[in-house]
């Protein structure tokens, strides 16, 4: 009577051992500890649409001619991406004067890009130069550079 009540016993626990270790109820536990996967982390990370939407707005570097005076303007974008409010730093007073009176950027169908005042009148355009910079073409007589800061880029002080 005692053996069979051992060999059900020992039957009874190596069938909920082969419950367990079927469900990877442990194994899953010491796979994510192994591989460092933080699954309650990992689930809460929004997805990569969401994280975009949430970024900082677009930064512009504005350099005078040769580069001696720079500046940033922030631009955030609409939703279709091709304007946006935009706000210029200080410092782009040193760059051009009317920098400062931009409120608006908007990108037009041939890439060029133009900062508007509160009336909608054009500040500044530029249009686009050797790779990722754009050139200013208007007004004329004003010899300013553009490009976008980059995430891993440090800003301008």
């Amino acid at each position: 009577m005692v053996y069979r009540n051992v060999v059900l016993g020992g039957l009874v626990i190596g069938f909920l051992c082969a419950g367990f270790a079927q469900s990877g109820l442990f194994s899953a536990r010491e796979d994510a500890a192994e591989t460092g996967i933080d699954f309650l982390t990992t689930a809460s990370i929004a997805p990569l649409e969401a994280q975009r939407a949430s970024l900082n707005p677009e930064t512009f570097v504005l350099a005078s001619a040769g580069e001696e005076r720079i500046c940033l303007a922030h631009a955030e974008k609409r939703a279709a991406g091709q304007s946006g409010a935009l706000n210029v730093e200080a410092d782009c007073l040193a760059v051009y004067p009317r920098l400062l009176q931009a409120v608006v950027w908007q990108r037009h169908d041939d890439g060029s890009i133009v900062f508007h005042d509160r009336q909608g009148r054009a500040v500044i355009e530029f249009a686009e130069g050797d790779g990722l910079q754009y050139e200013s073409i208007e007004p004329g007589e004003v010899l300013v550079s553009m490009s976008a800061l980059g995430v891993g880029d440090k800003a301008v002080n």
